[in-house]
């Protein structure tokens, strides 16, 4: 998705991305995008190093532990941390408690799926309120459709179809 996000709203910053997977067969697909990836287990220190050898200014571990294997956030931040010392690391958390664990252990920032949902909510229901109120609609049944679009808009997967995790 960020990829997709980055081709959508930013594509020139796609040369600047270097994706470590083990999921080969999403490779062809990222390189036909101008992003360039490396195949390998991102638990391996070595192999982090060999597939960005070099300075590195931001790592980001997008995928939480509740969907890793045999590794967790923690350990990848510290693997970052020990690879690309001087690199802001960027990692996810399922819950409040390990995102305080893990800044504690040195993150510059921690996505939480929760956290963003809850924010994303937010603003929907802050823009159907506002316009509710604006447009003098208060306790009146209305349908909010150009509210519900532009936010359907933002969230339109169309541009990812063809990479697949």
């Amino acid at each position: 998705m960020l990829v997709a996000h980055f081709e959508h709203h930013n594509p020139h910053l796609l040369a600047k991305l270097h994706v470590i997977d083990f999921h080969e067969h999403i490779m062809p697909e990222l390189r036909k995008r101008g992003v360039t990836c490396a195949y390998g287990d991102i638990s391996s220190p070595d192999v982090l190093e060999q597939a960005h050898p070099g300075e590195v200014r931001l790592v980001i571990c997008s995928i939480p532990d509740s969907l890793l294997q045999g590794v967790t956030n923690l350990r990848l931040l510290a693997l970052a941390k020990q690879v690309w010392p001087k690199a802001d690391v960027i990692v996810s958390a399922d819950n409040p408690r390990q995102a305080h664990l893990l800044y504690e252990a040195g993150a510059d920032y921690v996505l939480r799926t929760a956290k963003l949902c809850a924010e994303r909510l937010h603003a929907l229901i802050s823009d159907h309120s506002s316009h509710a109120v604006h447009h003098h609609h208060v306790g009146e049944e209305i349908k909010l459709d150009h509210v519900f679009s532009a936010f359907k808009e933002k969230d339109d997967d169309h541009m990812v179809k063809n990479i697949l995790v």
